[in-house]
């Protein structure tokens, strides 16, 4: 009995002491390894006293399904940021082309219901968006998806000059907060069997040469019929993937 509560009492210590490093992740003077020392202590506080804390949610693995822990963005309003649970460097890594990584963008897509509620009213699909950042472009060295409001403007051009079937990747006519996209339509209403980063390395091989500098956003879509859809969207130019978001949803 006095090894369990004393091993449990050190792990609320470490959960305190940690706690801290949730503020550092996304900040400019963070270490690159903060938020894997948040998703580690997540994991140990789920497995060991049932806590997700200070996680918002965490998802143990399981045989064939991979773990990820739901982490609010200390930064902004509305963020949330959903990450794996086994350490991933980023979209250069191998692991997130696997199609159990499919599970981590629903899981990341699902969470746009606490998007909602962090703003106090719903929110059209249309107007959420989850975003990847490239290695020379993010803070942190732990694959982590964003999740947030999607710019209005870049709402609007979507809407506008979006394909409306599902279909080959194209060059989008319009840029988006001044760079161009790749664009394709996913006629699906979920992301459950829908591998984003492997249709990225699939379908462009000039995208596949250079992951390393690979820019990933996917956008709630209403394509042909109402159909509800996503855009996945990606560019490999030095500009950050989360260029598209609207912290805070400031617009809306």
């Amino acid at each position: 009995m006095f090894h369990h509560c004393r091993a449990a009492a050190v792990l609320c210590l470490t959960i305190a002491l940690l706690t801290a490093a949730v503020t550092d992740v996304g900040s400019a003077s963070a270490h690159r390894n903060a938020l894997w020392q948040v998703v580690q202590t997540c994991a140990l506080a789920a497995a060991h006293l049932g806590s997700a804390f200070p996680c918002e949610e965490v998802i143990l693995p399981r045989q064939g399904v991979p773990g990820s822990a739901l982490i609010k963005s200390p930064r902004y309003r509305t963020e949330f940021l959903l990450t794996p649970l086994t350490a991933v460097a980023g979209l250069e890594s191998p692991s997130v082309r696997w199609q159990g990584s499919s599970q981590l963008w629903n899981r990341a897509w699902k969470a746009r219901s606490k998007v909602s509620a962090s703003l106090g009213r719903h929110l059209p699909r249309t107007a959420i968006a989850m975003a990847v950042n490239s290695r020379t472009e993010r803070s942190q060295d732990q694959f982590h998806i964003h999740i947030d409001c999607v710019a209005v403007s870049v709402e609007k051009k979507l809407v506008l000059k979006g394909p409306k079937v599902e279909g080959p990747w194209q060059l989008l006519p319009l840029a988006l907060m001044g760079k161009r996209y790749w664009i394709k339509a996913v006629d699906k209403p979920d992301l459950e069997t829908t591998n984003v980063v492997g249709i990225i390395a699939s379908g462009l091989p000039q995208a596949r040469g250079a992951m390393h500098h690979v820019n990933v956003v996917v956008v709630g879509a209403e394509l042909a019929g109402a159909r509800p859809g996503f855009y996945i969207l990606t560019n490999w130019e030095s500009s950050a993937a989360e260029r598209l978001l609207d912290h805070d949803c400031t617009s809306r």
